[in-house]
C-alpha cells in the first residue's frame, strides 16, 4: 500500500488516517513478509479499536479484517470488547455466505434447467472467485445475471418456485420495467433476497452483456457450481457499481477491495490493451481512470502503460505511434500528477469519512430515470405512474387503513406536477 496524500495528515485526523491506513493493509488475502511486518509495527502503538471496529463495520470489511488479524496471530493485541464483536461478526459473514451461496446455486440450478444461462455477479462471485471461499465477502443477498430477453421469464420461474415479488410502484411500470434501472425488483423467499439483473452498464452497452454472458466461466460454489463474469467485464461492473452507490450517498471500502482483490488475482487479464474501449463501450472510462488512480496510489497495483490513455484522462495518449503522441515519461506531467493527488485526497477523506457524502437530489435522480427513457409514450408511463401509484403504495405512503381514504390524497399528487417541472417554491418529494 502507498502513502496517502500528506495534504490529509491534519492534527485532527491524524488518528483516523492511521485507523484508515490499518483499515487498508488487512483489506486483502495474502501478505508479503514487509506486510506483515508493516502490520506487525502498526499493531504495537495502536489503541485506536474502538473507532476501527466501527469503521470495519461501517464499510463492510469487518470479516475479512478480523480474520487476518486472527490468521496473522495478532488477535490478542486488540481489546475484548472490539475482540468479541469482530470474532461474532465473522462467524455470522460465514454463516450467511453459506445459506445465500446455497439458495443461489439452487436458484441458478433451476433457470439452467428452464434453458436460461445465469451468471452470479457481485458479492456473490467474488467470494467464490478472490475472497477464497471463506464466507469473508460480507452480502445481503444474491445478484444473478440474466440476457434482457430472459428476464421477465426468469422472474415468473422463480415466483412459481415460491419466491415472492417486491411491488412496483405503478401498474403502469410493468410496461417498462426492462427500461429503468438494471434489475427487477426484488425477489424474496426464506429470508434470502434474489436480485435479478438484465444490465451491467446503461441500455447502449446491451450488447456487452450479451457477450459476457456467453463468455462466463464457471467456478466451484459450496458443494454447487456458479457462472461468473470474465475478468475484464467484472472490472468494469465493479466500477459502474461503486458509482451507482455513490450517487445514492454511499460509500465504502468493500467496493474498493472487491476491485483490489480482482486486479491482485487476474489484473493479466483486466489492465490489457482492449481495456480502455471496453470502458469506453462501457460508458464509464472516465470512473474507470478515477478508480484505477486510486488503484495504483493507494494500493500500489503497478498499471502498464496499454492502459495509461485511462488514468491520464481523455485526449491523452490516443494518437498514433507515428503521430505526436505523449510519451510515458511526459504521462505524469504536472497537471495529471495535481489530478492524480486530487483522487486520492478525495478517496482517502471518503474512507474517514464515509457518513458525509451526499447523495444526488430527488428531482435529479427523477431526471437521470427520465432521460434513461427512450420515447415519450415511455416518459408519459414514467411520469403518470409516480403521480398516481398503486393504491396499495398510497396506504403506505399516507398510512391509510383503508384503500378509499388512500384514493383521497391523489388529487394532493396533482401538486408533483410542478416539482417535476422544476417550478419554483415546488418542495421536494421522496415518493
Amino acid at each position: 500500500m502507498n502513502e496517502p496524500a500528506e495534504i490529509l495528515l491534519t492534527e485532527d485526523n491524524v488518528e483516523l488516517l492511521k485507523v484508515v491506513r490499518l483499515l487498508l493493509l488487512l483489506g486483502r488475502t495474502d501478505f508479503s513478509a514487509g506486510e506483515r511486518q508493516r502490520i506487525s509495527r502498526e499493531f504495537e502503538s495502536f489503541t485506536s479499536w474502538q473507532l476501527f471496529a466501527s469503521l470495519a463495520v461501517r464499510h463492510g470489511v469487518a470479516a475479512l479484517v478480523w480474520q487476518n488479524i486472527s490468521d496473522l496471530g495478532l488477535k490478542d493485541r486488540v481489546q475484548e470488547t472490539e475482540r468479541t464483536m469482530l470474532e461474532a461478526l465473522r462467524f455470522k459473514s460465514i454463516a450467511r455466505v453459506a445459506w445465500i451461496t446455497e439458495a443461489a446455486t439452487a436458484v441458478c440450478g433451476l433457470l439452467e434447467r428452464e434453458g436460461i444461462r445465469v451468471v452470479a455477479l457481485k458479492g456473490l462471485a467474488l467470494e467464490h472467485t478472490v475472497y477464497g471461499s471463506r464466507g469473508l465477502r460480507q452480502m445481503s443477498d444474491a445478484d444473478l445475471l440474466v440476457a434482457p430477453s430472459d428476464a421477465l421469464r426468469a422472474r415468473d420461474i422463480l415466483v412459481r418456485d415460491g419466491f415472492r415479488s417486491m411491488r412496483l410502484k405503478s401498474p403502469l411500470y410493468k410496461h417498462i420495467i426492462l427500461d429503468l434501472g438494471n434489475h427487477l425488483p426484488e425477489l424474496h423467499r426464506g429470508g434470502v433476497s434474489v436480485d435479478l439483473h438484465y444490465r451491467l452498464f446503461g441500455p447502449e452497452a446491451e450488447e456487452m452483456v450479451v457477450r459476457a454472458i456467453a463468455d462466463s466461466e464457471t467456478v466451484t460454489a459450496g458443494k454447487g457450481t456458479l457462472r461468473v463474469l470474465p475478468p475484464m467485464i467484472a472490472f468494469l461492473a465493479l466500477v459502474g457499481h461503486i458509482y451507482k452507490h455513490g450517487i445514492k450517498g454511499e460509500f465504502q471500502m468493500r467496493l474498493w477491495t472487491d476491485i483490489y482483490l480482482l486486479l491482485a488475482r487476474h489484473g493479466d487479464r483486466v489492465l490489457t490493451p482492449e481495456l480502455p474501449a471496453a470502458a469506453q463501450e462501457a460508458g464509464i472510462a472516465e470512473e474507470t481512470g478515477t478508480v484505477l488512480t486510486v488503484m495504483e496510489k493507494v494500493w500500489g497495483v503497478k498499471m502498464p502503460s496499454v492502459i495509461r490513455s485511462l488514468l491520464d484522462g481523455p485526449g491523452r495518449g490516443d494518437d498514433t505511434p507515428g503521430e505526436s503522441r505523449i510519451s510515458e515519461s511526459d504521462a505524469h506531467d504536472t497537471t495529471a500528477i495535481e489530478s492524480g493527488e486530487a483522487v486520492v485526497a478525495g478517496f482517502m477523506n471518503d474512507l474517514m469519512y464515509p457518513g458525509a457524502i451526499e447523495s444526488i437530489s430527488q428531482r435529479e435522480m427523477f431526471t437521470r430515470n427520465l432521460e434513461a427513457l427512450r420515447s415519450p409514450g415511455k416518459k408519459l408511463i414514467f411520469i403518470l405512474g409516480d403521480i398516481f401509484p398503486s393504491v396499495g403504495f398510497m396506504k403506505r405512503r399516507y398510512g391509510c387503513r383503508s384503500a378509499l381514504r388512500a384514493v383521497l390524497f391523489y388529487p394532493h399528487r396533482l401538486g408533483k406536477l410542478g416539482w417535476i417541472l422544476g417550478l419554483r417554491g415546488s418542495k421536494s418529494r421522496e415518493d
